[in-house]
This record gives structure tokens, C-alpha cells and sequence, in this order.
């Protein structure tokens, strides 16, 4: 079969025609032709061992990446989606055929629009996974999404308004999607452009109301700043702070100041928790059910197995903004 392989964590997932299907076991009980498949920043950290669940995903080598994905059941025919951990490790979604656990699969209609739909998927699971299981967002409640003229990030501010937030901050660098993050739900924005005098000012112009959820896609210097802004200063804690770990783009590391955590109410918690990881399928169905209303956009670009071996750069980050889907 065609497929897309890795030799080793060095090298670039390089384009094959003779691949070995896979085949099932107890657990990988079901095999699917694979339809459309997301190229994720969680892709291609794995495929060059960067991220920590490298060798579970690719535990020999040559591995098929790819980890999640829209197809068809092979033995039934039906149209399912298939999230990340759903699938055989060393059999990725980046081939014409995969093997999945049938417990995670996710039925859905035929009329769905393929690429754009796996495309907003995976990153749809960033915001939805804390804001609804982790921390049941109340109406009322305030979301600042740092990075959110990315590509989830821009899938963030809207589902932070279909979950009722009353304020949804936006920030990011790009100033034209900066710009474009009112119309999908933003009601107030921040260049990270600015210098830094600058953006603490306006982080302590923003208005915020009721408890306060931020979303961090950028790690780095940029949440350093956001988490200087919300320390009061005086003893009186104005609210609950909570702040999810999702990407560290803009940094692995932060120097974190102690009167943040002790006088600001702050909590950080990662995107995946035990209410997460104990509510998958429902987590995942929650995802499909936003999509399927129609009222999430995105911006998606498609490509062949062929080209993405040859136009994609592996090493470096997914294009802020847009997200690109083998079309199989």
C-alpha cells in the first residue's frame, strides 16, 4: 500500500508505494481506509522523537505516521472518525490503510465535509477537552486564549462562545488575523507584536468577568507576561485563575514568580486531565457535535502522501492560521 514511513527519528517521513498492510489484533480490532488525514504540530514532533509519546507511537522503525484521521470501517463500510490513541502504534494515519481500536471509533454522517471537518478535529480537542469536561466553563465566565490567530487557537474563540464565555480575549503576533478574531467571537484582542511595556499595559486594561480561564498555546515569554498581569496587588484574590497548558511554541520554559500562584487564585492544569482521559469517547462525540452544527470555521488546504513527503517541512511548526490535510 502507499504510505508515508519514517526510517528513524532523523530523517523525513519519505513516500512508498510497497508498504505492508496492517493487520489486527485483540486490541487493533478493526481495519480502515484511511480517507483524510491532519498534519499536526503532535505529528510531526513524533515523527522526529521530539515528543515524548515518540517511542510509544514508533517503538520500531520503518513506522507510518499520522495519528488521527476520518475513514471507512473496511469491514462494514461505515464513515467514522478515528481520534489520536485510537490507532495501532507503528500504523499511523499517513497510509491508505490503518488498524484502530472499534471502542474509540466515532460514526459519523455521510455528508460530512472530509478535509475540513479531521482538519478541525484534532485541534477542536485543545479547547473543548478543558473548557466543557475539565472545567465546566460557566456562562459569564472569561477565556483568554494566548495564541489565538493560530489555527486551534482560532477553533478556541469559537467554541469559548458557543460555551456562553462573556469575554473571550484573543491574543497573537499575525496583526490581519489579529483583526479577523472579532467576527469569529473575540471581544477583545492584544498584539504580541507590541513591546513588552505595552502589553502589560494592555493586559491591565482588559475586562474580565467572572472566573478566568486562559488557554496557552505559546508557553514562553508571552505567558510570562500574562502571568505577571494577573498578580493583584493587594491580598484581595478578585477571582479563580485557571491557566491550560496546551503548546510551547514560543518556549519550553517560564520563570514563574511564587506570589502568582499564592495571591492570584492561579491553578495550572495540562490540556489532558483525569476527568479528559476518563471521558474520551464523550470528549471526542462533544468535538463532532460542534462540527456537525456547522458553526465552527476553518481554513484548510489539502495535499497528496506524494506531496506531503516532498512540500512538507518536518521539522519546523505547522503554518500558524491554516491547517493542511492529506487528501487519501
Amino acid at each position: 500500500m502507499k504510505a508515508l514511513t519514517i526510517k528513524n527519528f532523523k530523517t523525513a517521513p519519505v513516500f512508498s508505494q510497497d508498504v505492508p498492510e496492517p493487520t489486527t489484533d485483540e486490541t487493533f480490532d478493526t481495519l480502515i481506509d484511511v480517507l483524510a488525514a491532519p498534519i499536526e504540530n503532535f505529528d510531526k514532533a513524533n515523527a522526529a522523537g521530539r515528543h515524548y509519546s515518540s517511542t510509544y507511537w514508533h517503538p520500531t522503525f520503518p513506522s507510518i505516521p499520522g495519528a488521527s484521521g476520518i475513514g471507512r470501517r473496511v469491514d462494514n463500510g461505515k464513515l467514522v472518525a478515528f481520534p489520536a490513541r485510537t490507532l495501532k502504534p507503528q500504523f499511523g494515519s499517513y497510509a491508505q490503510r490503518t488498524v484502530a481500536n472499534s471502542k474509540l471509533l466515532l460514526e459519523i454522517p455521510e455528508n460530512t465535509d472530509l478535509y475540513s471537518s479531521t482538519a478541525a478535529a484534532s485541534s477542536l480537542l485543545t479547547s473543548v477537552a478543558p473548557l466543557k469536561f475539565s472545567l465546566d466553563i460557566q456562562p459569564g465566565d472569561t477565556v483568554l486564549i494566548n495564541g489565538a490567530t493560530g489555527f486551534a487557537g482560532q477553533l478556541a474563540i469559537q467554541v469559548a462562545k458557543n460555551l456562553g464565555a462573556s469575554e473571550i480575549i484573543g491574543t497573537g503576533r499575525n496583526p490581519e488575523r489579529l483583526a479577523g478574531l472579532k467576527a469569529l467571537g473575540a471581544t477583545q484582542t492584544i498584539s504580541l507584536a507590541d513591546d513588552d511595556k505595552t502589553i502589560m499595559q494592555n493586559l491591565d486594561n482588559l475586562s474580565v468577568k467572572g472566573n478566568l480561564i486562559i488557554l496557552d498555546y505559546l508557553w514562553g515569554h508571552p505567558i510570562e507576561l500574562i502571568l505577571h498581569a494577573i498578580i493583584p496587588n493587594c491580598l484581595a484574590m478578585k477571582r479563580a485563575t485557571t491557566l491550560v497548558s496546551i503548546g510551547s511554541i514560543a518556549g519550553p520554559e517560564i520563570s514563574l514568580p511564587s506570589k502568582a500562584i499564592r495571591t492570584s487564585g492561579l491553578q495550572i492544569i495540562g490540556m489532558q486531565t483525569p476527568k479528559v482521559m476518563a471521558n474520551q469517547h464523550a470528549v471526542y462525540k462533544a468535538v463532532w457535535d460542534l462540527i456537525n452544527s456547522g458553526k465552527i470555521k476553518s481554513d484548510v488546504k489539502t495535499i497528496s502522501l506524494e506531496e506531503a513527503a516532498t512540500q512538507i517541512d518536518w521539522q519546523k511548526p505547522v503554518p500558524s492560521g491554516v491547517r493542511t490535510v492529506i487528501k487519501l
